[in-house]
């Protein structure tokens, strides 16, 4: 049969290409790949950025952690307000310590006071912040 397809100049259809990819299937697996690295680059972008958030947060918290123990070791007043800025390498953070007397119904209890501390920091679009409370006996 091949052979009288030959004479006929019938090329053998069951005749196999040679190996090797075409120009449309490198193209397509290329776009492939791009479309991927491009989502994983933004990943990585992404992790980035959260991982210096963290960083910052963390330290603030350990910050505001610092002078909330200050506070606690020092005789505290039963109200009042007092501010100021961290120095060093801390000095993008400022700190702020309220302290307010607790009030039950319409009865403010004496010895005790609410104590925050609030440590802020400029997060780029907006300020930052992080907030401690706890209760003080003077």
């Amino acid at each position: 049969m091949t052979a009288m397809l030959r004479r006929l100049g019938i090329k053998n259809c069951s005749r196999r290409r040679s190996s090797g990819f075409t120009l449309l299937e490198v193209m397509v697996a290329i776009g492939i790949l791009a479309i991927g690295l491009v989502i994983l680059l933004e990943a990585h972008v992404m992790n980035m950025r959260l991982a210096g958030y963290c960083g910052i947060k963390t330290r603030a918290v350990l910050l505001a952690e610092k002078k909330m123990a200050e506070l606690e070791s020092r005789k505290v007043s039963p109200a009042g307000e007092r501010k100021g800025c961290f120095e060093g390498a801390d000095s993008s953070f400022t700190w702020k310590e309220l302290i307010t007397p607790v009030v039950v119904g319409n009865q403010v209890l004496t010895g005790i006071s609410r104590a925050e501390v609030v440590v802020s920091w400029d997060g780029g679009q907006r300020e930052e912040n992080v907030s401690l409370v706890t209760y003080v006996v003077h």
